[in-house]
C-alpha cells in the first residue's frame, strides 16, 4: 500500500493579462453609475427598457477589455512624487482618463447601436408592447397608453399579414 501525497492548493499568480493602471478601474469603479447612465442615453429607445438597461450594463463592462493599451499620456510616472498612503488628502487629478473612459463608453455604445441588424430593429416597430414589461415600482404606466401601443402593434402586424398573405397569394395565381 503506498501512499499519494498530494499538493496542498495554493494560490498561484493571476492567469491571463494583468492591467498595469489600477486608476482607470477605480475610476470606472467610480463613476459607474453616471457611465451606465450615458450608454443607456445613447443606445436606441426602441429596445425595451430591461435589455436597454443590461446593453448599457454590458457596454460600460466592455469598454475596458484586458487587451486595451492605454495612451502612452494616461499612464502614470511609476515613482509617484508623493506617498498616496501618507497624505490621503492627495488626490491624483484624473479628468484626462476620466474622459477617456467616457469616449470608451461612447465609441462602446455607438457601436453596438450600429450594428443592430435590420429584423432587430423592425422587431421593435412591429412587436407590440405587452404591458408585462413595465416595472411597477418605478412609475405607474399610463393602462391607456399600453392599451394604445398594444392596438398599434397589432394593427401593424395584421396589416403586415394581410400584405404578404396578400403578395403570396398574387404570386401563386398569376404562376
Amino acid at each position: 500500500m503506498s501512499a499519494t501525497i498530494e499538493t496542498p492548493i495554493v494560490p498561484g499568480p493571476i492567469q491571463g493579462p494583468t492591467r498595469e493602471e489600477p486608476l482607470i478601474e477605480a475610476l470606472l469603479l467610480d463613476d459607474y453609475r453616471s457611465l451606465v447612465h450615458l450608454a443607456y442615453l445613447i443606445l436606441p429607445p426602441a429596445i425595451s427598457r430591461a435589455r436597454r438597461v443590461a446593453a448599457a450594463h454590458a457596454v460600460v463592462q466592455r469598454a475596458l477589455p484586458p487587451s486595451l493599451t492605454l495612451p502612452p499620456d494616461l499612464a502614470l510616472p511609476r515613482e509617484l512624487p508623493y506617498s498616496l498612503t501618507a497624505q490621503p488628502d492627495v488626490t491624483i487629478p484624473a479628468t484626462r482618463h476620466r474622459e477617456f473612459l467616457r469616449r470608451r463608453v461612447v465609441e462602446e455604445a455607438t457601436r453596438q447601436a450600429a450594428d443592430r441588424s435590420l429584423l432587430a430593429r423592425l422587431g421593435s416597430v412591429i412587436a407590440p408592447a405587452d404591458g408585462l414589461e413595465f416595472d411597477p415600482c418605478t412609475i405607474r404606466p399610463d393602462r391607456t397608453a399600453i392599451h394604445r401601443r398594444c392596438a398599434r402593434g397589432r394593427r401593424l402586424a395584421i396589416t403586415a399579414t394581410l400584405l404578404l398573405t396578400a403578395g403570396i397569394m398574387v404570386a401563386l395565381l398569376s404562376s
